[in-house]
């Protein structure tokens, strides 16, 4: 069953910012910001943006709170968030217009604790603070960061930017890959099974490394240093 997420207290401002003038072919840059809550029950979150940051933070908080800054020239983007079973996807279309159409969204969301996250943005940063669940990550051109981080698993790419992991406890499998940039992972210490291959680039591991443990961690850089650091 596909049905829109519960919305309370949407909150929507439209501000013309100075920039471009009217002039332009798609006239000036405005901004909207809306928040809104969603009540459902939800396990697994996606976002995806083509272009524009994603904070997440998780906390004790029941339901999850999420505030879209909006960006466009030219025709307002379609933002929605659309519920199936016990995941939600955020994400918004761009349309295209007479003229110059851009358009981006920014996307802060607290979220509570053992939800499962799939981040995705064209162009932006990916910024965690905790989460106790796994985590996909993905930037075409961004930095990806995150602390606090106590879940299982994660997968984590850029095409360029860099990448730092922070772990407060020991995860089962970490996978790191950048195109240009740099790769770090914090882990509290203990045994690892460490696999590291940079195309140019430095590596340092300061763990103890053991390829019988189950706990394994790949890094894997283009152009950029690989680290493995103790927490």
């Amino acid at each position: 069953m596909n049905r829109y997420a519960v919305a309370g207290a949407v909150l929507g401002t439209g501000l013309i910012l100075a920039g471009c003038g009217a002039g332009g072919f798609g006239g000036p840059e405005k901004e909207s910001v809306v928040n809104y809550d969603i009540t459902e029950k939800i396990a697994h979150m996606q976002v995806d943006t083509g272009s524009g940051d994603i904070i997440v933070t998780e906390s004790d908080r029941k339901g999850i709170k999420v505030t879209e800054t909006i960006h466009w020239r030219g025709q307002k983007p379609k933002a929605e968030h659309p519920v199936t079973g016990d995941k939600v996807t955020l994400r918004y279309d761009c349309p295209n217009g007479i003229g110059v159409t851009t358009c981006s969204v920014d996307y802060r969301v607290e979220i509570p604790k053992g939800v499962v996250l799939a981040l995705n943005t064209g162009s932006g940063n990916i910024t965690l603070r905790a989460a106790s669940g796994g985590v996909t990550a993905n930037t075409g051109s961004g930095d990806i960061e995150a602390a606090g981080l106590t879940g299982k698993s994660a997968l984590v790419e850029t095409g360029s930017g860099n990448v730092q992991f922070k772990y407060m406890a020991i995860p089962d499998e970490v996978e790191v890959e950048t195109g240009s940039g740099d790769a770090t992972v914090y882990v509290p210490d203990g045994k690892y099974d460490v696999t590291i291959d940079v195309g140019s680039g430095s590596e340092k591991v300061e763990v103890a490394q053991d390829r019988s443990v189950p706990n394994k961690l790949t890094l894997t850089t283009g152009s950029g240093n690989a680290s493995v650091l103790k927490s």
